[in-house]
């Protein structure tokens, strides 16, 4: 028994679209960020540029999805015929939705995943709380003065023994803050003012509910390529949004880029509690934009910014949208993509004739059962031909010289065996093989068209 398993990707799937608007969007996104954009505001907006364009897409695909199609080996009106190495297997779309049931097992268990570390960043938040044997007075002295500068919440405090990153804070309403014991040691009032400033800037700017949707998104749409360079592009402007923040309320960005400099040389490397929610993004890049004296953008400036960003979403969709019908062809001899897995074993095959035309040996091959060839020529004359002659007749009895001979058919005695097809039911496929990859496990690359009506 043939086993095998087919993946048809139509090219105007919403899935091959998205994957091209945020390919897009990512690739030249980070060109502009390169480029040297000073806006903020524009280096968030180019970093969520992949999520707009494949909101774009999804939106302007309406009901036409047409997502992928799992098939295995099946017998019926509405199977596709694809050929694998000398013989045939006949695929139909099984009955349960696997890709959407891949894609919602992956994403469940990423979000669990995801769920159980904030529930355990905030546990040991209130642990750290609850049994802190160290009164940080000093802290909460700081955090109190910074509260009532940025209008948020007191926070509660809790001190550990090491913490990668220095410190973090946990919630919006009511939230907790956790610096390392290791890191107070080796910071003065100043510095440790700017670092309390900071977590407390994510406060204000609610970081922490939008990092937990981000990583939801992220996780949801983790097929996409691109997604975490962009929620970890996020996660850097999000830092640089708080140092800017934090700088406005103690004025001394100095003190703030050495308090980072020294979470650099104290914090631990490893995982951590602290780091479950820290972003990945480089101190240093932090330290440079703090010390750097530069005038702000101008409105001009910002306005080209905003428009070059805009133009790469705009470019990006509409690239998703005319590349995959481009490569559909004006036919749609192009539909869509297979690729083919089958099991089935080679058949040695006997070398055609030399000069054999193809068709010829593709015959010889098929099953049909062939009789003696046998050919009949019937020689009756009609009487009013101008081959009935006197002459023709005398022709015919010399052997040198030729005889007229009336138009036949001759006859190869070929009875084929007789195949039935439900015409109402019946979808004509066309599979043309995807240039000469054939791997030995038995893979296959094809293009699909259906050829129906």
């Amino acid at each position: 028994m043939d086993l095998g398993v087919l993946l048809s990707v139509p090219l105007e799937s919403v899935t091959i679209r998205a994957v091209i608007a945020s390919l897009a969007a990512v690739l030249v996104a980070r060109l502009l960020l390169r480029s040297g954009l000073r806006c903020p505001q524009v280096r968030v907006l180019a970093a969520i540029v992949p999520l707009l364009a494949l909101v774009a897409v999804v939106l302007l695909s309406g009901t036409q999805l047409r997502l992928p199609t799992v098939m295995l080996p099946a017998d019926g009106a509405n199977a596709l015929s694809i050929p694998v190495r000398d013989g045939y297997l006949h695929f139909a779309p099984i009955t349960i939705p696997v890709i959407a049931g891949v894609w919602a097992s992956v994403a469940f268990v990423r979000l669990s995943r995801r769920g159980l570390a904030i529930g355990r960043v905030r546990r040991e938040a209130r642990a750290a709380v609850q049994t802190s044997d160290t009164s940080p007075t000093r802290v909460e002295r700081l955090a109190s003065s910074v509260a009532a500068a940025m209008e948020v919440p007191v926070p509660e405090v809790g001190v550990v023994e090491r913490c990668r990153g220095g410190a973090y804070v946990v919630g919006t309403r009511r939230p907790m803050l956790v610096v390392g014991r290791e890191l107070l040691a080796v910071l003065d009032d100043e510095e440790l003012e700017g670092v309390v400033a900071h977590e407390l800037a994510h406060v204000r700017r609610r970081d922490t509910p939008m990092a937990n949707l981000l990583g939801v998104v992220r996780d949801l749409m983790f097929f996409v390529p691109g997604g975490g360079w962009a929620v970890a592009q996020l996660h850097r402007e999000r830092e640089l949004a708080a140092d800017q923040l934090a700088v406005s309320v103690t004025r001394r960005p100095g003190a703030l880029a050495s308090g980072l400099l020294k979470v650099l040389d104290e914090a631990p490397s490893g995982a951590a509690p602290c780091a479950a929610l820290a972003p990945g993004g480089s101190v240093v890049d932090r330290v440079r934009v703090l010390v750097e004296e530069s005038a702000p953008p101008s409105p001009v400036r910002r306005g080209s910014e905003t428009t070059a960003v805009a133009a790469v979403a705009v470019v990006s969709v509409l690239g998703a949208l005319v590349v995959p019908a481009a490569l559909t062809g004006a036919d749609r001899e192009r539909e869509a993509v297979a690729l083919v897995w089958s099991t089935t074993p080679p058949v040695e095959a006997e070398s055609p004739a030399p000069g054999e035309a193809r068709a010829f040996d593709t015959y010889r091959r098929t099953a049909l059962e062939v009789q003696p060839t046998t050919v009949r020529v019937y020689g009756q004359l009609a009487e009013n031909s101008q081959d009935n002659r006197r002459a023709a007749l005398h022709a015919c009895a010399d052997l040198a010289t030729g005889c007229p001979v009336p138009k036949s058919s001759p006859s190869l005695g070929l009875r084929p065996r007789a195949i039935t097809f439900d015409d109402e039911a019946l979808q004509r496929w066309e599979a043309t093989p995807l240039g000469n990859f054939e791997s030995a496990d038995g893979f296959r690359v094809f293009w699909l068209a259906n050829q129906t009506g």
